[in-house]
This record gives structure tokens, C-alpha cells and sequence, in this order.
């Protein structure tokens, strides 16, 4: 679908931790969340220089390498608010897998590298760093990298804000490469009129939220660059947003793998119940076959002794009844009457 460059009335856009509606990824804690990664595990690429700062000890790296999930917690810190930086992602869900560290005046030679290293010259800013932590979201899924970006502000008077944010993606040099181009279009945006600079006049910028600002057009280009740039940002948008439906329809057929498979157990329980219950009642069945047909030849004995019992009496003959009975009794009286 065709998309057309005009730009409209901008909204605050859905960060990573503001994802689709059905997405519960958010957790709510009112606290700071911090992981202080080991350096030693922890392969920094860079080299040895000299130029405008000390590359700071280990001890000093690994308390710069931080996750906020949570900015609110220390509002006074370095004088940041919550408008500089992005929402904040979710605490971690499980221990990083890998981490990655990465600092600008090395020699390196990435994309936007040199001109986000010559901006920070011009500002007398540090050199920036980015951080990066490769986690798994959920049982199963792909790994994925959470990137941190960190923009520390000029520390001598004019001092300047620190630009700090985070985001996810799928790799670390791709994460990497859009930190730098977002850290350049932020350090742009915050900067504003101080850029004299012709080199710098005319690069993308954006807000501390990471929206695409207007800038003055070019004197050949016109709003080219302001062009791309926002079509660069909604990508990104929905790419986040692909990823985040990703990882939700991951979890939603984890679980219903996990409620398939629970349905196949119970129902092979209830077909060995069945055939259990199956062979009880064929045993029941041939057990009352057996019982009536016992019964049946109890009854023929029983019918059959009956026929013998008569045969043995010989019919009545042998019997007393009432009517001799009265016979004896009344030749009894007659005999007490005549006897004087």
C-alpha cells in the first residue's frame, strides 16, 4: 500500500513497551530495574585510543551498562526526565544469554559512525555508547537483543542533557546500526539552532520521544532527507510492531501446543479407562451367563428330585388325616359311656 509523504498530524507513537492491545508484555513495577552485566563476559569492540576521553576501567563499564525499565524511579539522575528518553522496555524475563558493548572514537568504521562521532566532537559531548543484551522473550522463540543506547550530555558548563533509549531487534549489528542513526537524528533534534555547521545543518532529526521533526529544506534536495526519514521511522514502527504480533502468536501456540498435547494425554487416559471398563463388563457378562446357567441346572435338579420324592411316597396311602383322627376320638367316648 502506497504511502504518501504528506506528512499528517503526528501522535506519540507505540513504543516496544507499548505494544499492540492484546500484548501483555508490560509488567507493572513500581521499582527500578537494573542489570549490571558482567564485563568480564562482556567482548568490547574497540581499540585502544587515546583521543578526548580515557577508555573507563571495567569497573566503570559494567555500572554504565544498564537496563531502565523504569526512569521515573530516579528522576534526578544526570537531571533526566521522562521526556528524555523513550518509554521504557520490560524487565528482562530471563538472564542475558550474551551481551555486547560498543564505543564511539575507536577507529571503527560502522554506519552513521563517523558523523554521530564528529556531532559529539562539535558539542564536546563524551563519546557515545551502546549496549546491547541478547535474551530470549519466551520458551522456545528466537533470541532477540535489547540495545541500549547511551548519549551522555556535555559535563563542563553549558552542560547538556543526556539522551538515553532502548529498543528491541534481531541482531546485534542491526540493532547497532539503528542506534546509531536514532542517536544521530535525536542529538540532531535536541541540538536545534546550535548546528551552524553546514555539515550538520541538514540532517534528520528527531524528538526525545524519537518522532521525525521538520527541518529547513535543502538548498538542492528540499525535503528529501525530511522524506526519508519519516518513512524510515514508520518502518521501523512496523517492524516493532511485527515483531511484537510475533512473539505473541509464538506464545499463543506454545499454549496451545501445551493444551493439545494435555488433551491428547487425557484422551488417551479416557480410551484405557474405556477398554478397561470394556473388559469389566465382558467378565460381568460371561459371569451372569455362567450364574443362569447354573441357575438353570439347580432348577432341572430341584424339578427332577420333585418327580423322585413322589415315586418314593407311593402316593397317600401311608398318610394320616383328620378323619381318622375323629374316628379314634369318638370310639374312645363311646367306650367311657358304656363302662358302668
Amino acid at each position: 500500500m502506497a504511502r504518501t509523504l504528506a506528512r499528517p498530524e503526528r501522535q506519540r507513537p507505540r513504543s516496544l513497551a507499548s505494544p499492540l492491545p492484546s500484548l501483555s508484555l508490560r509488567q507493572s513495577t513500581p521499582h527500578l530495574t537494573l542489570h549490571c552485566l558482567d564485563t568480564a563476559t562482556c567482548p568490547r569492540e574497540r581499540h585502544s585510543s587515546p583521543e578526548k576521553e580515557a577508555a573507563p576501567d571495567d569497573a566503570t563499564a559494567s555500572r554504565r551498562f544498564l537496563i531502565y525499565s523504569n526512569v521515573a524511579a530516579h528522576p534526578s539522575d544526570d537531571r533526566r526526565s521522562s521526556d528524555d528518553l523513550s518509554d521504557p522496555l520490560p524487565p528482562l524475563p530471563m538472564e542475558p544469554v550474551n551481551t555486547k558493548f560498543y564505543q564511539l572514537g575507536n577507529g571503527g568504521s560502522l554506519i552513521f559512525e563517523h558523523d554521530l562521532n564528529a556531532l559529539s566532537d562539535h558539542l564536546d559531548r563524551p563519546h557515545p555508547e551502546f549496549h546491547g543484551v541478547q535474551v530470549t522473550v519466551q520458551p522456545g522463540g528466537e533470541l532477540q537483543w535489547i540495545i541500549t543506547a547511551d548519549l551522555r550530555g556535555k559535563m563542563e558548563p553549558p552542560t547538556s542533557e543526556r539522551i538515553l533509549f532502548s529498543f528491541r531487534e534481531s541482531n546485534w549489528l542491526d540493532g547497532l546500526a539503528r542506534a546509531l542513526q536514532e542517536g544521530l537524528a535525536r542529538l540532531s533534534g535536541m541540538s536545534g539552532e546550535a548546528l551552524k555547521d553546514p555539515r550538520f545543518s541538514h540532517l534528520a532529526r528527531r524528538n526525545s520521544a524519537g518522532e521525525p521533526m521538520d527541518m529547513s529544506p535543502h538548498p538542492e534536495l528540499k525535503h528529501h532527507v525530511e522524506h526519508l526519514d519519516f518513512i524510515l521511522y514508520h518502518t521501523q514502527q512496523d517492524l516493532d510492531h511485527a515483531r511484537e504480533y510475533a512473539n505473541q502468536t509464538h506464545a499463543h501456540i506454545i499454549e496451545h501446543g501445551e493444551a493439545i498435547k494435555l488433551l491428547a494425554r487425557d484422551r488417551r487416559t479416557l480410551r484405557q479407562q474405556r477398554t478397561k471398563k470394556d473388559a469389566t463388563i465382558t467378565r460381568l457378562r460371561e459371569k451372569i451367563a455362567a450364574l443362569e446357567a447354573t441357575v438353570k441346572a439347580q432348577e432341572e435338579q430341584m424339578k427332577k428330585m420333585e418327580e423322585d420324592g413322589e415315586d418314593i411316597q407311593g402316593g397317600s396311602a401311608f398318610l394320616s388325616d383328620d378323619d381318622d383322627f375323629e374316628e379314634d376320638e369318638n370310639t374312645e367316648e363311646e367306650g367311657l359311656t358304656t363302662s358302668p
